[in-house]
């Protein structure tokens, strides 16, 4: 009895140990072709990690006004801008010589943080050229205006006119009028390629508001011995479009 029992219990174990290999062999072969997972309990409780992608921050633009002499030369300027929070940041910021007008300066990372590890946004500044009394920006060039003497135009001469870096000498010829135009070349705004537009002068004719005695006595002496009248041409011209 004693010998068929254990007879029996091998037996019984040699058919368990034969069914697991036969199970195992089939289940390799399964999940060779459908994956580990089939088969098998999920645990729904354990939350599945998600992460968020990174998202580069907003874009800020501001605006600053500067003259056309600081456009032409260049400068340093500091500005203080109101953060999201609330604070006051200040930034300091180079203005390249011959910037155009409405051109912008990028100040790169200073606009709004960036979300899950994004870049921050970027401070875009544009650049507005005033308006000046002197000067007039038009492209690459500048306009200005020429103040004359009645007698400077009248007999023709050469003065000086001051330029946006320098003082230029400017040939009047006689007989020159009101609004006629002079162009000096080379003179006016940076192009960016290392060269300049023009400077161009609209002519004024001033006449003095006060006369001295000595003054007043050449212009009546003037008058008499002057043949010209400026509106003949003018009436002239009238009469052959009324005809």
């Amino acid at each position: 009895m004693w010998v068929s029992r254990i007879g029996n219990k091998k037996k019984k174990q040699a058919y368990e140990e034969s069914k697991r290999g036969k199970n195992a062999v089939f289940s390799d072969f399964f999940n060779m072709f459908f994956g580990s997972d089939l088969g098998e309990e999920k645990d729904e409780s354990t939350p599945k990690s998600k992460k968020n992608p990174p998202v580069k921050g907003e874009n800020i633009e501001t605006a600053i006004s500067i003259s056309i002499e600081e456009a032409f030369y260049g400068l340093n300027k500091k500005i203080s801008l109101r953060t999201v929070d609330g604070k006051m940041k200040t930034f300091d910021i180079k203005v390249p010589a011959g910037i155009r007008d409405n051109e912008k300066i990028r100040l790169i990372g200073q606009g709004k943080k960036g979300q899950f590890g994004g870049k921050n946004g970027d401070l875009f500044i544009k650049i507005q050229i005033e308006k000046d009394t002197k000067f007039e920006l038009i492209g690459y060039d500048l306009y200005t205006s020429l103040c004359l003497t009645p007698w400077e135009a009248a007999l023709g001469t050469r003065v000086n006119l001051s330029g946006i870096d320098d003082m230029v000498s400017v040939y009047i010829p006689a007989g020159i009028e009101s609004g006629e135009k002079l162009r000096i070349p080379g003179k006016g705004y940076k192009d960016g390629k290392g060269g300049r537009g023009d400077l161009t002068a609209t002519v004024k004719i001033m006449v003095p508001k006060q006369l001295t005695k000595e003054e007043k006595e050449l212009f009546e002496k003037l008058k008499q011995k002057s043949k010209f009248n400026p509106r003949t041409n003018v009436n002239k011209n009238k009469k052959i479009e009324e005809a």
